[in-house]
This record gives C-alpha cells, sequence and structure tokens, in this order.
C-alpha cells in the first residue's frame, strides 16, 4: 500500500500527480491540501533534466559518444529492466538488501564485520540515502514514512520477520534478481565507512 502523501492522511494514495507521477493522494482534497508543498517541486518527466552523475561517464565505443553514469542504472533503470513506479517494490527491495546483509549473503560478507552485519534499518537506510542510489522520485520525508510502515505492517516486509536467502529468491518476480540485491548490498557497503 502507498499512503497518501499528505502527511496527516492515513489512506491509501490510489491516484497519482498527473504531472510529476510521482505523489500518490488518496482524494483531490488531499491533493489540493499537498499543492503548496508539491509545486515546488512538482516537474512532468520530460522536463527533469538528465544531472552529471558523480560515477563519471560512460564511453560507448560503437557510437563515439559518451554519457553521465547513473548511479542507478544496476537497481532502479527501466533500462536494466527495473521498473518500479511504485515505491512499495522499492521498499521490498531495500528491505530485501538489508536482509541479505544481516544474512551474510554477499560476496563482501567475510570481510565485514558483525558490528556492521548487525546495524539497525534505520543506519541501513541512512547509507542508501548517502548512497545515491534511490529513484529520482524518492521523496526522503514521504517515503521514510512509507518504508517505516512497510517494516511494521506488510507481511513481507515486517522486520521481525526471519527470512532465508531461498525464501528471499523464491520472493521475487524473477529469483535471479536476488543477485542484483546482492549488488546492492556491495554498493552500499563499498560507498561508505563500513566501521561505526
Amino acid at each position: 500500500m502507498v499512503q497518501c502523501a499528505v502527511a496527516e492522511c492515513t489512506e491509501e494514495g490510489k491516484s497519482q500527480c498527473g504531472r510529476c507521477k510521482q505523489r500518490f493522494y488518496c482524494s483531490a482534497d488531499c491533493q489540493q491540501k499537498d499543492w503548496k508543498v508539491h509545486k515546488k517541486n512538482c516537474k512532468s518527466p520530460a522536463a527533469t533534466s538528465a544531472q552529471l552523475s558523480p560515477f563519471g561517464q560512460v564511453f560507448n565505443k560503437f557510437s563515439g559518444q559518451s554519457a553521465p553514469m547513473s548511479s542507478t542504472a544496476l537497481f532502479f533503470d527501466p533500462m536494466f529492466g527495473y521498473t518500479a513506479a511504485r515505491p512499495e517494490l522499492v521498499y521490498a527491495d531495500l528491505v530485501n538488501a538489508y536482509r541479505l546483509l544481516r544474512l551474510g549473503s554477499h560476496s563482501n560478507a567475510t570481510r565485514v564485520s558483525p558490528t556492521v552485519q548487525n546495524m539497525e534499518f534505520g543506519e541501513w537506510m541512512e547509507r542508501v540515502v548517502s548512497t545515491g542510489l534511490l529513484p529520482e522520485w524518492w521523496e526522503a520525508d514521504v517515503h521514510r514514512a512509507g518504508i517505516d510502515a512497510y517494516t511494521r505492517e506488510d507481511a513481507w516486509g515486517r522486520l521481525d520477520r526471519t527470512v532465508s536467502r531461498d525464501e528471499i529468491r523464491n520472493s521475487l518476480d524473477k529469483p535471479a534478481r536476488v543477485i542484483s540485491l546482492e549488488m546492492m548490498v556491495e554498493r552500499i557497503m563499498n560507498n561508505g565507512r563500513l566501521e561505526p
């Protein structure tokens, strides 16, 4: 469930902003209430300009042209098969990647201290945000509340639920995506400090 973008509303956001397609609302009234705040950031997808990536440029030897390397390319880019237009899909991936870290199911597992492997979910999310991996439409305040609700209320997302790597793999639309989640763990860990 995507919660309505209006902070004090607890209803499900079933309609999205017609311009940016990034904010979800339960009603036209809530959308009007939020417009004063949302209009500052509301842009149509075509109006969003490409930004240079801190990760450099990609050179295509066939076309002879270069383009900014996306920090989200392997995880949240439709070009790589990721089509999450709804936040719940991103929430699920972030929770599943966190679970893989906790399980020690990634290639850096032998180099990770128990302190890092047992970090709290809040610290994990701080690291995720600092990596710049999240989709362009991610709004910290709105989605922080959404992922908090997901980890408390969703049958799969609840963090008190213990799952295995096989259960994570079997829960995915394409079981091979577990490798992408392991790569996400690597990127998040390698982008920040490993020791507290």
